[in-house]
């Protein structure tokens, strides 16, 4: 299966995937921290044996763990602080602030992989703040809740980790590194939050379905992301995958009716589509 076709599977997934956090987080009950767990540990064993099918390397450890640690904690952490954005705003909403994702990889691989910035990327990154304020204007004046700050917060997190997935690709399976990044941040979330981990039996009993749905779609955008990686370059992968910006924004609006200020919403999604492509 060629990359691009790795990408498009990809795209859809991610963008769909989106829809069904998005419902699994408007319950009430929902909680962040367990629903993030039980991702994770799904996610692990759908990954897993998929690698282990393709030829599961063990990582090098003695090189590599201070690289496998930093990620997983900011995975771990991102992905709470996603859980908790999409419980306070909208999928189209979050998808569109995601992007300043972009704008923290490209300053982290200016300082920490000695990359040169172009003035595309500059524009781009203008770009990408132009959809964010977008997004953040209502009426008279632009509104940045807690769910906003939380949702550009988590982008943050998962840049920093994407720099540190370059690092450790280069010389590891990417598969194999999939792998390990689905499973190592829920054992992380169990580290960090003992006392809530109590209650993780009782929420796998009354786990929502969306959930579910979610975890094995989302693998399904993990498995071609990794798999395009190992057939083309980061920055060509970077690119096509940004498409789910506009994608989420459209499927969110014809299925889960998230239709109030649509047309700012698709405005805001294909500058940041734009920006982001510019960036990468």
């Amino acid at each position: 299966m060629s990359w691009l076709l790795l990408l498009f599977i990809n795209v859809i997934a991610i963008s769909v995937a989106s829809l069904f956090q998005r419902l699994a987080m408007k319950e009430k009950e929902s909680d962040p921290v367990l629903s993030t767990t039980i991702f994770q540990f799904i996610l692990g064993l759908i990954v897993l044996p998929f690698a282990i099918s393709r030829g599961f390397v063990f990582p090098p450890l003695v090189t590599l763990w201070p690289f496998f640690l930093f990620s997983s904690v900011l995975y771990a952490i991102g992905s709470v602080l996603f859980f908790k954005s999409i419980k306070l705003i909208e999928a189209s909403e979050m998808t569109v602030l995601a992007g300043v994702g972009a704008i923290v990889t490209m300053i982290c691989a200016y300082f920490f992989l000695g990359e040169r910035l172009v003035f595309h990327q500059y524009l781009g990154a203008a770009l990408v703040l132009v959809s964010i304020l977008i997004i953040a204007h209502r009426g008279k004046k632009f509104v940045f809740n807690k769910g906003a700050l939380l949702a550009l917060l988590a982008a943050s997190f998962f840049s920093f980790a994407t720099i540190s997935d370059v690092l450790v690709i280069k010389s590891y399976d990417a598969i194999s590194y999939a792998a390990m990044m689905s499973i190592l941040p829920g054992l992380v979330l169990v580290i960090l939050y003992p006392k809530k981990m109590l209650q993780l039996p009782k929420a796998i009993k009354t786990i929502d379905k969306n959930l579910v749905i979610y975890s094995l779609i989302y693998s399904v955008g993990v498995i071609t992301f990794y798999s395009a990686l190992n057939k083309a370059m980061i920055s060509q992968v970077s690119v096509v995958v940004k498409t789910n910006i506009i994608l989420t924004v459209i499927l969110a609006a014809i299925f889960i009716k998230e239709n109030d200020r649509l047309g700012q919403k698709i405005l805001a999604a294909l500058i940041c589509m734009a920006g982001v492509m510019l960036v990468a």
